[in-house]
């Protein structure tokens, strides 16, 4: 009983240092600089990639989000089948590479990216678990409501189990309602080739948050991963970008 209850103190402050090193790396990680806001444009580009982007140090603006004691995904800028893009591997590995933006709903409700993915994740453990939550593409996305409260969903590239438009949850760890994963394309028989994609964000807002009305999105990520499964990927990102609705 003793050992249980000693136990269960260690643990406790062991996961009372972890909160607090996640919250002063929060504090820490970017700066909301170099906003990128819309200038009236039918589209608007979010990330191009015809011209690389320094990594080190990124542009003001931009935030390479790294993980404790994981290695971060390799970042390459090269041309892929045509198109210039960025390329994001993983090894047993994962982080975010992050965009700061204040893009409005109401005016710019389309979000469009083009993604090709050479070696998708190959495992066999449920993608819809937390062991297998690894995805060789993925959107972050954050958004604002018009009362200020924050969101945040992912669009994924399904493994094997998911397929384009089906929706995946995973409980949080910090005890708030299940994250949504919207997964808008995959498998093994759509890798190997570009696909341009388009979703209207106010749609997917809609579904977990309510009316989109007066919200704005306010951080877009790309992501990639493996470090749950110990696995590899491959996978590029071209034009990332914004449309008024048509």
């Amino acid at each position: 009983m003793n050992r249980s209850r000693r136990g269960k103190g260690a643990l406790a402050r062991i996961v009372g240092v972890a909160f607090l090193a996640a919250a002063l790396a929060a504090c820490t990680a970017g700066q909301r600089v170099n906003v990128l806001v819309p200038d009236g444009s039918p589209s608007v580009a979010v990330m191009d990639f015809r011209n690389p982007l320094a990594l080190d140090p990124l542009p003001d603006g931009w935030h390479h989000r790294r993980f404790f004691r994981t290695d971060p995904m390799q970042i390459s800028f090269v041309p892929k089948e045509g198109r210039s893009a960025i390329r994001l591997a993983t090894n047993n590995s994962g982080s975010m590479l992050y965009r700061y933006t204040d893009l409005p709903l109401d005016r710019y409700p389309i979000l469009g990216w083009d993604w090709f993915v050479e070696r998708p994740v190959a495992s066999g453990i449920d993608e819809t678990t937390r062991a297998g939550d690894d995805h060789p593409a993925r959107l972050y996305l954050k958004f604002r409501s018009a009362g200020g409260e924050t969101h945040a969903l992912e669009i994924i590239w399904g493994n094997r189990k998911l397929r384009a438009g089906d929706w995946k949850y995973l409980e949080s760890f910090w005890g708030r309602s299940p994250f949504p994963h919207y997964v808008a394309r995959g498998g093994d028989e759509n890798a190997g080739r570009w696909h341009d994609e388009k979703v209207d964000l106010r749609v997917l807002y809609r579904k977990h948050w309510g009316n989109p009305y007066g919200a704005s999105l306010q951080e877009i990520a790309l992501f990639c991963d493996t470090d749950a499964t110990g696995g590899q990927s491959v996978a590029y990102f071209s034009a990332v970008r914004v449309e008024r609705a048509p």
